[in-house]
């Protein structure tokens, strides 16, 4: 499962409270509208109940003025047939009534209200009342029952709505405390990471960092910064101490030029001198023209050394095999396998590098490996460039290579930093002697 931006981390247990939060009010608010539907009923019933009672008491009163003429009480009459019919007629009544008394009501009351006798209207009002009472009767017993309904439905809800929202609560609770510890895992994870790396770097501790895969939020965004300032810091230490190491070299350079060059040209020099006293007999010729060949080939070390001309006219293995003339005595079998393809993708400042890392890891060979045979290999593997070196010697022998004599495989894992490459140095995958190994991006350019 992808791990989610900080921002969205933070948001998470707020978010998934809300909403059962939501959830329990929306469910509170669909109860509270079941209440209000019972309540409507019950209200439904008293109203009709309330308006055929009084549709009864004024057909009651109807019935009590019967023996006196209709004439005489002209007012009386007409306003209790407009309350009977008003009542009888009311919507809610007439609705709930069944179908053959809603014909009988609507008959009576036109008769009623049409009259212009008692005896009519009476002999309506003996046929409308029995009915009226029996309706009122019922219509009171779905009264009870639909209050005692509303009652047990309104207690039902209530005790419902109580455990589920109990119930919410505690789910809102948990899930937050379990989301926020989770939130809080993954951040102090995350920022105890940075911090570690940021004590190794003030701590001289220049391990590359790698950047996230995609930024996605400000701790991704805070790590990449981290890793690119870790890389820069890398190179321009890196830089630094190859600066130092180059210094050691002019300063050997120069005690060769001291030591060697100029006391062979002083001797030549003086032999020249006797030569000019004492005749040229043909064996003086000799000895200066061999003292002239050593020469040439003193200097021409010393400018192979400073920057060998044949890396850049015929390319890596070319001034690796001239390295290798060089070592007199030298009866390995070494086996030199560069990609073509991947040389001419480096850049002048990585094809030094390499040259010089190579010749340090020859020499390294020749002095203690005690192996017959080498083999080196420059070739493209996935997205790097990767330089092996495999040997068929005694291995690593202790946990410092080499002895720890030297600083030649600092030196190596410094000209790695300083390309943007790894460098690692321990037994070879054959089961016998070491391998050194260095890779590099294909992007690195520099």
């Amino acid at each position: 499962m992808p791990r989610l931006p900080f921002t969205y981390q933070l948001a998470l247990a707020p978010a998934v409270v809300v909403m059962l939060l939501t959830g329990l009010i929306a469910f509170t608010l669909l109860q509270l509208a079941h209440i209000r539907h019972e309540n409507e009923v019950v209200r439904q019933w008293i109203r009709i109940t309330d308006r055929l009672q009084t549709a009864i008491e004024a057909g009651h009163r109807l019935q009590d003025a019967a023996g006196r003429p209709a004439a005489a009480l002209p007012s009386y009459y007409q306003e209790q047939a407009a309350v009977l019919s008003e009542n009888l007629l009311y919507p809610e009544v007439i609705y709930k009534s069944p179908s053959e008394l809603q014909t009988l009501i609507q008959h009576s009351v036109t008769a009623i209200r049409a009259s212009q006798t008692t005896a009519a209207a009476q002999a309506a009002l003996r046929a409308l009342m029995p009915s009226l009472e029996a309706l009122y009767n019922a219509f009171w017993e779905q009264k009870r029952l639909a209050y005692a309904n509303y009652y047990t439905k309104l207690n039902s809800v209530i005790a419902g709505m109580a455990e589920t929202s109990l119930y919410t609560l505690l789910a809102c609770a948990l899930l937050a405390a379990a989301l926020s510890a989770a939130t809080l895992r993954s951040i102090r994870q995350r920022l105890g990471a940075l911090a570690g790396h940021a004590r190794a770097v003030c701590a001289g501790k220049l391990v590359p960092i790698d950047p996230p895969p995609a930024v996605r939020d400000e701790l991704d965004a805070l790590t990449a910064s981290l890793a690119t300032m870790t890389q820069r810091l890398i190179h321009v230490v890196a830089a630094e101490n190859l600066l130092h190491g180059a210094e050691k070299e002019r300063k050997r350079i120069a005690m060769d030029l001291h030591d060697q060059i100029l006391a062979d040209l002083t001797v030549l020099s003086r032999n020249l001198e006797a030569a000019e006293d004492q005749g040229t007999p043909q064996d003086r010729y000799a000895r200066l023209r061999a003292d002239l060949s050593q020469l040439a080939t003193g200097i021409r070390r010393v400018i192979d050394d400073l920057h060998p001309q044949t890396l850049d006219i015929l390319g890596l293995e070319a001034a690796i095999r001239s390295f290798l003339e060089r070592q007199a005595g030298d009866s390995r079998q070494w086996n030199i396998q560069i990609d073509s393809e991947a040389e001419r993708a480096l850049s002048a400042f990585q094809r030094v590098n390499l040259f010089r890392i190579l010749c340090e890891a020859i020499t390294n060979v020749r002095r203690h490996s005690g192996a017959s045979a080498c083999e080196i290999a420059l070739r493209s593997q996935h997205d790097q460039w990767v330089l092996t070196v495999d040997d068929n010697g005694t291995g690593v022998l202790d946990a410092t290579p080499y002895g720890g004599k030297g600083h030649g495989l600092l030196n190596t894992r410094e000209r790695a930093l300083s390309m943007g490459g790894t460098f690692t140095f321990g037994p070879s995958p054959q089961g016998r002697g070491a391998r050194l190994e260095l890779r590099l991006p294909l992007a690195s350019q520099r």
